[in-house]
């Protein structure tokens, strides 16, 4: 019962929050952006302790990614310290998915396909990080793309199909949000964002239930 009590929440406030971004009132995110994160945390604490290491490294991540949203949706720029709070979510997200580092067989191509899309992505949106932020904001962007691709990587590795979905979702809503951000402002494009990222992190905190 309390599963599917809090799995309702989470779309009531999702969807708040995606009508907060089409009908431009950015206050009412302030609440339902890192409110619907919260009782997605509130699911995952559901399977501990049960769920062991594992389940306390998912939730330190989704509360550091909870930082992430409060900082870039406050009205003043905070992209690094978002960009920072995120990093260390997928920090969490990575060493929690128990999944051989290999380079071999099937894992091998998905660091491959990662590689080919994340290098020329990154270069693509080199000259919008530089007038976004100058040159030194050109070394966090790629260790960021770095530690989500790892994350994605990882993800594939635990053979987990809520796992990868959710890491691939996460990529999508972070791809998104680099285009809007460095290369065409969009305000809809938010409604990408958060409806790819609300979903990655749902299927994030599912895994802890097994």
């Amino acid at each position: 019962m309390i599963f599917w009590v809090f799995s309702a929440l989470v779309l009531i406030i999702g969807l708040l929050d995606l009508a907060a971004i089409w009908l431009d009132r950015r206050t009412w995110r302030y609440l339902s952006k890192p409110g619907t994160m919260l009782v997605i945390i509130l699911l995952a604490a559901t399977g501990l302790p049960e769920a062991g290491p594992y389940g306390w490294l998912i939730v330190a991540g989704l509360l550091f990614s909870v930082a992430g949203d409060i900082f870039l949706v406050l009205p003043s720029d905070r992209f690094i310290p978002g960009l920072l709070s995120f990093f260390m979510a997928h920090l969490f997200y990575l060493v929690a998915f128990q999944a051989p580092l290999t380079l071999g067989g099937p894992a091998g191509l998905v660091a491959l396909g990662l590689a080919v899309v994340g290098l020329p992505y990154f270069w693509f949106l080199r000259r919008g990080v530089i007038e976004s932020g100058g040159k030194g904001l050109l070394l966090p962007v790629f260790l960021y793309l770095s530690v989500i691709s790892v994350m994605v990587w990882r993800a594939f590795g635990t053979g987990q199909p809520l796992l990868i979905a959710g890491a691939l979702l996460f990529y999508l809503s972070d791809a998104i949000l680099a285009w809007a951000r460095f290369i065409r402002f969009h305000r809809l494009a938010d409604l990408g964002v958060m409806s790819t990222y609300f979903a990655a992190q749902y299927l994030i905190a599912l895994s802890v239930l097994g």
